[in-house]
């Protein structure tokens, strides 16, 4: 399974996320303390759009994590 690290911010703090890829757009969520707070998936064809289950974060930190998997994808496909 493909693990990477982003960056994620709300309006007040940046954290640091590990993640790991289970397949078919699904990731776990790892914090700082390397405990899992959730996981999240993907929608491939609206990438404005994607799904959540047993996520402990805000919104604003849930939509930074969904652009930065996007765009590590995007950069990972070069």
């Amino acid at each position: 399974m493909q693990e990477f690290e982003i960056n994620a911010s709300d309006d007040v703090k940046e954290r640091t996320f590990r993640l790991k890829a289970l397949g078919n757009q699904w990731y776990q969520i790892f914090n700082e303390e390397n405990e899992m707070v959730g996981e999240i998936r993907i929608d491939q064809e609206n990438h404005q759009h994607c799904e959540t289950k047993g996520c402990t974060l805000d919104l604003p930190i849930l939509n930074s994590i969904r652009k930065n998997i996007f765009l590590h994808k995007v950069f990972a496909e070069d």
